[in-house]
Formats: C-alpha cells, sequence, structure tokens
C-alpha cells in the first residue's frame, strides 16, 4: 500500500479499527489500572479489598502488617494512626525520616496507572516525595478509564497544587543502572478501598 493510499484511507476513516482496535463495553477499570500501575514499577493492593467481611481486618492493621514494627508513619488521613503529627504549617524538611506516608487519591487513570494528588489530600505537598514508601488508598469507584476524563473530575480545577504519580521514583543512568528512590520514594503501593 502506498503512503498516498494510507492517507486517503484515514481521511475516508477506513482504517481506524484497524489502528486503534474498539474497547470492550465495560471494561475492568481495577485491573486494567493494576497492570498499568505494575508496568510503572507500582504496588497495585486489592488484597484488602477482596478479603470477606466476617475476617474483616481494620485497615490501620492490615496497612502496618506490611512494613516492619518499627516504620515511622505519617498519614494524611483519619483511617490510618500515625507516629508522626503534621498539619499544614508542617516544614517538608522534618518528613525526612518519615518511613510511610499515607494520602488518598481524588481519582486514578487506569489508562496509565497513575493516581491524583491535590493539597487537599495531601496536607503538606513533600510528603508525596520525601516519604521512603508512600500507600495511595484509592476508592476503586474513582478509577477513570484514560487521561482525557480527567478533566471532567472537579478536582484539578479546584486545588492550588497536584501531581499524578505512577510509580516510584526512578533513576537510571548510561550503564543501565537503576536506582529506585534515587530522588523520590522508594516504593509505590496503591491500595484499592
Amino acid at each position: 500500500m502506498s503512503r498516498n493510499d494510507f492517507l486517503t484511507g484515514l481521511r475516508q476513516h477506513k482504517f481506524i479499527q484497524t489502528l486503534f482496535a474498539p474497547q470492550p463495553d465495560h471494561p475492568n477499570l481495577p485491573d486494567d489500572f493494576g497492570r498499568a500501575l505494575t508496568l510503572m514499577g507500582g504496588v497495585w493492593d486489592d488484597t484488602f479489598l477482596r478479603s470477606p467481611q466476617n475476617g474483616y481486618t481494620p485497615l490501620n492493621a492490615y496497612l502496618r502488617g506490611l512494613y516492619p514494627a518499627d516504620s515511622q508513619f505519617c498519614t494524611a488521613t483519619p483511617e490510618i494512626i500515625a507516629e508522626v503529627d503534621f498539619n499544614a504549617r508542617t516544614q517538608a524538611a522534618s518528613l525526612k525520616d518519615v518511613d510511610v506516608g499515607v494520602v488518598r487519591a481524588c481519582f486514578g487513570v487506569a489508562e496509565t496507572g497513575a493516581v491524583f494528588l491535590s493539597d487537599p489530600q495531601l496536607c503538606v505537598n513533600s510528603l508525596s516525595a520525601m516519604a521512603k514508601n508512600l500507600v495511595v488508598l484509592l476508592d476503586v469507584k474513582h478509577i477513570i478509564e484514560h487521561l482525557h476524563l480527567a478533566h471532567r473530575q472537579p478536582q484539578p480545577f479546584n486545588a492550588r497544587y497536584t501531581v499524578m504519580v505512577t510509580g516510584p521514583a526512578a533513576m537510571a543512568d548510561s550503564e543501565s543502572a537503576l536506582m529506585l528512590g534515587a530522588k523520590g520514594v522508594k516504593s509505590l503501593r496503591v491500595i484499592a478501598i
């Protein structure tokens, strides 16, 4: 096929189905989100969500069981009890010894595995970069299909600060040495709730 035939076909919408495969009518957004997040180096944790109600473990106890007993927690959510207290006036440098930072995402994007965080959820903006491990609580009802739908969410337009996080911070050099957490969190765990 010549270049001209191909471009003519595109103009006449003959190749759209070939180039862009049709999406399922009812995509499984949590599974799609989990796959994308895992590809980016994050951890999708839906164990808490899938646990039977008769063996219910409080979220705080579940999260504490994932990290060493001497870990220092700092949280911007009321569900988790933390050793490090902070508020909007807390200095960012005081968070340098935090082992686990816990925040709640406004929404997640299934296409990229990204979570959307803003200043009301973070309280201190640097929490998403200063904690050694970042745990994000994500309500599966707040997962959108792709980034084009993000503009329909009210949070981006009502916040002073926003960030989309996809996976832990990583840096690689020309010798193919990959370092996780070189300039940010070493691990990102998104817990489905």
